[in-house]
């Protein structure tokens, strides 16, 4: 069960990411000002593309310390799947529409949520692999100070880019530096 739930989770990945990317529209007109008008899409099609990589590279590092799968882990996992499908639309609509309190708003509920259901994928996976689940739960950000920079930044967040729609890019492209910079299992082998 463990190289199907990987192999289906690769597939969906390499799925989103080529979707992500064919949402961009190439200019009608050989103009290269018309792709620089286009600037702030790009930017939230960078933002989701890191979020989306660095959190793929940790998902198989768990399932790399992971033996033992369970019906908890498959369903966790088809959730994070789930929310993570959802990334293009609402990079798509976010990209837009970037200064709209709606799309950010949006965007940002769908990575909240997307974030939550691989918080609960660590936690079936410690829960069922006991002998590495200190590790599973550090890769997997299930540790209190993580939980709390992470959803304790996700409703500040909300809070902020209520007023400031602009605000969620900001703090979008700051969490994708935080899982490259501070990943505990940086000098894994792959």
């Amino acid at each position: 069960m463990k190289t199907r739930i990987e192999a289906s989770s690769d597939a969906v990945i390499a799925i989103v990411v080529t979707i992500l990317v064919l949402e961009f529209k190439s200019p009608d007109t050989p103009d290269i000002h018309l792709v620089m008008e286009n600037w702030r899409s790009f930017l939230v099609y960078i933002v989701s593309f890191f979020l989306i990589f660095t959190t793929w590279y940790d998902h198989y590092q768990l399932f790399k310390l992971s033996n033992k799968m369970t019906k908890n882990i498959f369903w966790a996992n088809a959730f994070w799947l789930f929310f993570l499908s959802i990334i293009p639309f609402t990079t798509s609509f976010a990209g837009k529409f970037p200064a709209y309190r709606g799309a950010s708003l949006l965007y940002l509920a769908n990575i909240f949520l997307w974030v939550i259901s691989y918080v609960y994928l660590t936690y079936c996976l410690a829960q069922s692999n006991p002998e590495n689940a200190g590790k599973i739960k550090q890769i997997g950000f299930l540790n209190k100070q993580d939980l709390i920079i992470f959803i304790g930044g996700g409703l500040l967040s909300f809070f902020i880019s209520w007023f400031f729609p602009i605000f969620t890019w900001v703090v979008l492209a700051l969490a994708s530096i935080f899982t490259l910079v501070f990943n505990r299992n940086g000098n894994a082998r792959i």
